[in-house]
């Protein structure tokens, strides 16, 4: 299917004749035989997966991926091998993170940090062919030294893993010397529990209504915040079938996802009226606090106001506590999951993780007189007593 022809000058050249019928020359200059010859079988091995549409073997592909630009251009030009788009990391970074310019701010953030991180261990100009696993093993492990947490570090890895699944997608490598590695998003270890009586604890020492209301969207209805609830208009609240509409931009890019319907609970729709009724004339906004740090500092004197003891996590934690709550009051998981606008695997993994009190006694049939949440994660914690 193929030969090798050593001209007068010792120059050596591979001729074939293409799927299309056509001759075809790739001219290798004076080199040996041997190495002449090895090409003209990878040649054949090309070509022989082209006329028969099949991929390529493991072996043949492995060596289009280790050649040098010069001779993968010599291939790419007699139709033997795809253009190679980049060569180096901080090539294909750039290429990558422009494929991504339709992502959400927050997930470019992400990968803009995981990004520099790979940059700054590799270095800009590491070719791709030589990263290997092993490096890939180290550049993981130099994260923890550098005292991220093994959440940051895994955030990061899944990261890494979707960077250079799609180098082997658009065939640039054969495999991905990060697909070994564990990554993706922890499991959340806080099984902080915020009760009713501490819930309303909160409420009665927010400084106002509109106050009172972002604490009660996220803790009884379950809200993302700021990204729910800061889009709530008051066109999204029935008022006499006790419904909310609510818009997500997380979710959004999943088709039927983008909105989803959330039940008002009876404090809730309290809270809603005592804010429409100090509403400035002409907002449409339910809740206008902005600044994250803001939020977060001043959800924290609250809850010293309130004589509840502080968690991290701060909004997450009274998402989560709905969601408990829900499940503990005997609603169906999937239409609890539905309000919460996640799947039940992502519920199982983060959320359901923290038994209430309230829920032990009710089992046991017995009186609780000391508050303890029982921990999934902390096990040594569940000890009760019970009058």
């Amino acid at each position: 299917m193929a030969s090798v022809t050593t001209l007068p000058d010792g120059k050596k050249r591979v001729q074939f004749i293409s799927a299309g019928g056509a001759r075809r020359t790739i001219h290798l200059g004076k080199v040996e035989m041997r190495y002449a010859d090895s090409v003209r079988v990878r040649v054949e091995a090309v070509l022989g997966a082209q006329l028969r549409g099949e991929p390529l073997d493991r072996e043949t592909s492995a060596w289009l991926g280790s050649i040098d630009d010069r001779m993968h251009r010599k291939l790419a030009a007699v139709g033997l091998a795809k253009g190679r788009q980049c060569r180096t990391l901080g090539e294909w970074m750039v290429l990558f993170m422009e494929s991504r310019a339709d992502l959400k701010p927050e997930s470019r953030r992400k990968l803009e940090q995981t990004r520099v991180k790979l940059e700054e261990h590799f270095g800009k100009d590491k070719p791709l062919q030589h990263i290997t696993c092993e490096d890939a093993s180290r550049w993981r492990d130099g994260l923890g030294r550098k005292g991220l947490s093994e959440a940051a570090v895994k955030t990061h890895v899944g990261n890494a893993k979707t960077m250079f699944r799609e180098l082997v997608d658009r065939e640039i490598l054969l495999k991905s010397p990060f697909a070994h590695l564990k990554g993706g998003v922890t499991p959340t270890r806080n099984s902080r529990y915020v009760t009713p009586a501490e819930t309303e604890a909160l409420l009665e020492a927010a400084p106002d209504a509109e106050w009172a209301l972002l604490i009660g969207l996220a803790r009884l209805a379950g809200l993302r915040t700021p990204s729910e609830t800061h889009l709530l208009t008051w066109d999204d609240i029935d008022w006499h079938g006790g419904l909310m509409r609510v818009r997500s931009p997380k979710t959004e890019r999943h088709p039927g996802h983008e909105q989803r319907i959330v039940p008002i609970v009876p404090r809730l729709m309290e809270l809603l009226k005592e804010r429409r009724a100090g509403c400035p004339r002409g907002e449409q906004r339910l809740v206008t606090i902005r600044s994250a740090g803001g939020r977060r500092r001043k959800l924290v004197a609250i809850m010293e106001a309130a004589g509840v003891e502080p968690w991290d996590d701060a909004w997450q934690t009274l998402r989560r506590s709905r969601e408990i709550e829900w499940m503990n009051d005997g609603y169906a998981p999937y239409a609890v999951c539905r309000w919460l606008g996640h799947t039940m695997s992502v519920s199982a993994r983060h959320y359901t993780i923290a038994i209430p009190d309230e829920t032990l006694a009710r089992v046991t049939g017995r009186k609780v007189t000391q508050k303890v949440t029982q921990h999934a994660s902390a096990p040594e914690r569940t000890a009760l007593q019970i009058a």
